[in-house]
């Protein structure tokens, strides 16, 4: 029965959006083939569901630190973190990032770092959105949710 957004979920979303990442760099349009994706509980804001593209590249350290603080930004905000930069810089606090690459819809905080910073935003759109469709998935493949006699979430 299905429990709601997991680790799973979000892992099997990061396989789907890693290529496009890969391909990306390869063909230029990304500075980088690096960058972190972090995803935050919508009920909670903790770290999830953290992930690197290259564990080894020198600066993964600091992708991980930068996501982190892009995804606190719409956490606190309820806005992607770009909205915040350019529409909203009155909601910065001290010690927040000035950073893009944060997205939020429905509660779902999804962040990446590490290319340029526009690209970052569509890495972190990519992700929440194969979320989403991983998540309805489960509510209405067959045998998924909806096909239960149950009128409520149960329990897995």
């Amino acid at each position: 029965m299905y429990s709601g957004l997991s680790t799973d979920i979000c892992r099997q979303a990061w396989e789907i959006v890693l290529p496009s990442i890969e391909q990306g760099a390869a063909s230029d349009v990304l500075n980088k083939q690096a960058g972190t994706i972090i995803v935050l509980d919508p009920y909670s804001g903790e770290v999830i569901f953290r992930d690197r593209v290259d564990e080894n590249h020198p600066d993964s350290g600091k992708y991980d630190q930068i996501a982190e603080a892009k995804a606190r930004v719409s956490w606190e905000t309820g806005m992607p973190s770009r909205t915040v930069q350019q529409d909203a810089p009155h909601l910065y606090k001290p010690d927040m990032t000035k950073w893009g690459g944060a997205v939020v819809e429905h509660k779902l905080v999804v962040a990446f770092s590490g290319v340029q910073a526009v690209f970052d935003e569509a890495i972190a759109w990519s992700m929440l959105a194969w979320i989403f469709a991983l998540c309805r998935n489960e509510m209405t493949k067959p045998g998924g949710v909806m096909a239960s006699d149950s009128s409520y979430i149960l329990q897995s």
